[in-house]
């Protein structure tokens, strides 16, 4: 906050919540940089989503030792694990394995941050008391999402056009 007071706003929600018709700043641009000609689509797609609060963690206000583990091989062999589960907030990226290598990037998830064709295929890569947080930047994304939440399989041709990887259901 001390750094750049004037362009920081800590009343800034840094997730969409049910409550989308109060937040038109939202809509003022396209994706990946807000919801433009979305609105609807959106509001659907919270409705379908369980309410939540964010994790006790995440609810403070004070600053935070957080640390980003993206999904390349960088962190292989070096017995990072132990030093990573000391920080406050663990961001992990895309499809990021944690099983099996907690030796090198530790066991410890407070966000698990994707993009459809980034998100771990395996059911083990997503833990009970993290959030997940998934990041929507081109229309068919809406699709993918709604599709996890329904638990449906999206048409062929969506994947085939659209997305380059496979899909965690």
């Amino acid at each position: 906050l001390g750094l750049f007071p004037n362009r920081y706003s800590a009343d800034l929600l840094p997730f969409v919540t049910k409550d989308v018709d109060a937040h038109s700043d939202l809509f003022q641009y396209p994706p990946p940089f807000g919801f433009a000609g979305f609105f609807e689509t959106l509001r659907g797609l919270v409705r379908l989503l369980p309410e939540f609060d964010l994790p006790t963690e995440l609810q403070s206000r004070r600053c935070k030792r957080c640390v980003v583990v993206g999904s390349s091989s960088v962190l292989r062999g070096l017995e990072l694990g132990s030093t990573l589960n000391h920080f406050d907030i663990v961001i992990r990226l895309n499809d990021a394995p944690v099983q099996g290598y907690t030796n090198d990037v530790g066991n410890k998830t407070t966000i698990r941050m994707t993009y459809p064709e980034g998100a771990p295929l395996s059911p083990d890569e997503y833990f009970q008391n993290s959030l997940f947080v998934a990041v929507l930047f081109k229309t068919v994304d809406f699709a993918w999402l709604k599709a996890m939440v329904k638990n449906e399989t999206l048409v062929s041709n969506y994947m085939k056009y659209f997305y380059y990887s496979r899909f965690p259901f």
